[in-house]
């Protein structure tokens, strides 16, 4: 039996800017971005919640309903070396228990898949980025 990834918080801005850059998985409940930091080491776990969630009541609810399904859910299925940041919905602070666990379950489920075969997302360019448009009238 191989032992259980560490988990390690994402605390620092930066962090969490890195991880956007990477695959995702939207789910009724949840939002959960990935990106691989390293082939190996502790899985890097963030929790964020926007004021379209509610009052700071709600965020702080909704976060830790997150919490807690990271910490049940993310050593089965996440992979070692890739950060996670797990995005709070609306619906998530009164989502049914079972519903919450069953939505972050899946993305991760998704969010393995798409880094182990190499299929993630590409990194998003911004308007500047790509410069000007060549299309010609």
């Amino acid at each position: 039996m191989t032992p259980l990834p560490t988990l390690q918080r994402l605390t620092k801005r930066a962090q969490f800017l890195f991880v956007r850059q990477g695959a995702r998985a939207s789910r009724p409940f949840v939002l959960i971005e990935a990106r691989r930091r390293a082939e190996d080491g502790p899985i890097g776990v963030g929790f964020t919640a926007s004021r379209k969630v509610g009052s700071a009541v709600l965020r702080n609810r909704a976060k830790r309903r997150l919490r807690e399904a990271a910490r049940r859910l993310i050593p089965e299925h996440g992979l070692a070396g890739v950060d996670y940041v797990l995005v709070a919905r609306q619906q998530t602070p009164d989502a049914t228990w079972a519903a919450l666990l069953d939505d972050v379950g899946n993305a991760l489920i998704r969010l393995r898949a798409d880094l182990e075969s190499g299929r993630g997302r590409a990194p998003r360019t911004s308007a500047k980025q790509r410069g000007p448009s060549t299309e010609s009238d």
